[in-house]
């Protein structure tokens, strides 16, 4: 059994997380024990690893002033798990990790996960670990991982250079995401919504590279003319409490056709739920959640963004991004479309995802670099 010490920058909902939440299981049967210690936030994810048997350590780098101490942790644990990699998950992570690699003679995976590199949409602290990242990208890692082609691009052109580099992209559990006429039922029913009303999904947390409120605008434009439609949007801060997101629109007016759910956990109710599914974001990698779409047969609208035109191929609909008006345009063609074309469209979304992004195919590639690595990381 080799051990794998997973670093990530925190726990919160998010792409990066969800991800290793599901790969992490898939590596115990390749004989790979996972510990995952996060760096900071309060973890809101954590208790969902440790409901699958994952032993999760949170490290409490909420300060600038505990940089020293947490280095002085980190390098404590890695000394007790005696770990044969480290793996680590986004900028922060890849540099503290990268660090205590180092002087632990580990070798050292980075995980880069994201391809909109723009101070519009970037913290100032994680700009800042960007520009750190890049040159330490030579001797830090002993491998990077990117998750989609446009984020390989993307670094490459500010700087960030290793001569061992691979994209190896995301997957799904085809088993947990398949359509369902029950829930289908059900949802609606709970929501209030009618059987025969087109719903248009939305699934991202609050964030300014979702970009909600081009969203808004356009199925707000497509509503003048499908008064039938309704919407449902999920993920972190995405309720009627958040102002930021609301200011445009009146709880009494728009609340009878606008489904704010917030962070849900039944997914795949959600979705069966849906008749179509837009991605509207401004900045995107690899995103978990059109894989999520396709294979629960739905028709996709995504911005073209990270990889996400790879990722839908000539069977989805794919609109520039920040453009709210070909966005309405786009959606309101495919909510007119005969329901059994758009179920066409959405078998095939399906078959495509079945056939390239299922979650075992993505975990035998990540197996077959964690042996690679450990093998030449010992051979040296």
């Amino acid at each position: 059994m080799k051990k794998i010490v997973h670093v990530i920058t925190g726990l919160g909902v998010g792409g990066a997380e969800t991800f290793l939440l599901r790969l992490i299981p898939c590596l115990r049967g390749a004989d790979y024990e996972s510990t995952v210690i996060y760096l900071t936030g309060q973890g809101e994810y954590a208790s969902a690893y440790r409901e699958k048997g994952i032993s999760v350590i949170p490290l409490e780098l909420n300060s600038p002033k505990n940089v020293f101490s947490g280095v002085l942790r980190l390098l404590k644990i890695l000394r007790e798990e005696s770990p044969d990699l480290i793996n680590t998950w986004m900028y922060h992570a890849n540099l503290l990790g990268g660090v205590a690699g180092k002087v632990m003679r580990i070798p050292v995976i980075w995980n880069v996960r994201q391809s909109n590199l723009s101070n519009k949409v970037n913290k100032a602290n994680t700009l800042g670990a960007i520009r750190i990242s890049a040159p330490l990208s030579r001797v830090l890692p002993f491998e990077i991982l990117y998750n989609s082609e446009a984020a390989r691009a993307a670094h490459k052109k500010i700087g960030f250079r290793h001569p061992r580099s691979r994209v190896l992209i995301n997957g799904v559990d085809e088993s947990i995401f398949s359509p369902s006429t029950a829930l289908r039922v059900k949802l609606r029913s709970e929501l209030g919504i009618p059987d025969d009303a087109p719903i248009v999904g939305h699934v991202a947390r609050y964030d300014i590279q979702k970009d909600h409120e081009t969203f808004l605008r356009a199925v707000g434009i497509v509503r003048l003319k499908r008064h039938d439609l309704h919407v449902v949007m999920i993920g972190a801060g995405v309720e009627w409490k958040n102002e930021r997101l609301t200011q445009s629109l009146a709880y009494e007016r728009d609340s009878d056709w606008l489904h704010l759910l917030g962070p849900r956990e039944n997914m795949r109710e959600l979705y069966s739920a849906m008749d179509i599914f837009c991605s509207s974001s401004i900045g995107e990698s690899f995103p978990n959640a059109v894989l999520e779409a396709m294979m629960m047969a739905l028709p996709c609208v995504v911005t073209d963004v990270g990889d996400s035109r790879r990722i839908v191929g000539e069977g989805g609909s794919v609109i520039a991004p920040a453009d709210y008006e070909n966005l309405a345009r786009e959606l309101l063609r495919v909510v007119s479309m005969r329901e059994s074309q758009r179920k066409k469209i959405g078998l095939a979304m399906r078959a495509l995802a079945l056939e390239r992004f299922t979650l075992s195919k993505a975990a035998n590639s990540f197996v077959e670099c964690f042996d690679e690595v450990t093998n030449n990381s010992k051979s040296k």
